[in-house]
């Protein structure tokens, strides 16, 4: 399959949530995909001996690589986090794997609704839920977000709570300000890097930061020629 033809499959997928450079989809029996991506999928299952806990798949959307990601709560969990990635580039065959399991900071998902279709049974649930975080402002700087433990510092910020799918205020919990980041002299830390960081890069990798973002990461160095900062697009 060349990549004319596999873009112009993943543009018939009729759900998934979309991002620049990839789109993503939860993998349910119930919901199969249309043809070629049907066999295609079952075809690298079975070559790379991917079982069924890979749920999500990321498919590139510029370049002929799909992402098994296994996401052993999604249904369960409002927000769950990534257990482990399978990579496989389509030309040459070769795939990588990542363990996220003994991370105590995964990548984690927002906006489950984007993954399945209308269909299915808890859409309606994770589309309230959606609606609850983005009325409550967590979602105001979405780059910040796409790992648990900055997310469930901003809930505790916001004195909120997840009850299962339900946003709840947590009773007597009033909102935490942040708090003023120190001032750090660049020039006496012990090491200068020249390229972003690794919780960047996975940022990148998975999509969670979005074409047209500017950002500042500590992984820059002098080297970094992003307008000074390091930006995205």
């Amino acid at each position: 399959m060349n990549l004319e033809l596999y873009t112009s499959a993943l543009s018939q997928l009729r759900f998934g949530k979309r991002l620049p450079g990839a789109v993503y989809v939860f993998r349910d029996d119930a919901f199969p995909f249309h043809e070629p991506i049907e066999s295609l999928i079952g075809v690298l299952k079975s070559r790379h001996g991917i079982t069924s806990n890979f749920n999500v798949l990321k498919f590139r959307t510029d370049e002929l690589k799909i992402s098994f990601l296994s996401y052993p709560e999604f249904l369960d969990d409002p927000h769950p986090a990534l257990r482990e990635a399978i990579s496989i580039d389509l030309v040459t065959g070769k795939s990588r794997r990542t363990d996220y399991s003994d991370n105590i900071n995964p990548p984690i998902l927002h906006r489950k609704e984007a993954f399945i279709p209308k269909e299915h049974p808890q859409w309606n649930a994770f589309r309230r839920l959606t609606e609850a975080e983005e009325s409550a402002g967590l979602y105001e700087q979405p780059s910040t977000i796409g790992f648990r433990l900055n997310w469930e510092r901003l809930l505790q910020q916001k004195g909120l709570a997840l009850i299962g799918h339900s946003l709840e205020k947590v009773e007597g919990a009033p909102e935490v300000k942040h708090a003023a980041s120190p001032f750090v002299q660049r020039h006496r830390t012990a090491m200068t890097r020249y390229d972003l960081s690794k919780p960047v890069k996975t940022l990148l990798e998975y999509g969670l930061l979005e074409t047209g973002n500017t950002f500042f990461d500590y992984g820059c160095g002098q080297g970094a020629d992003m307008r000074g900062l390091c930006g995205l697009g």
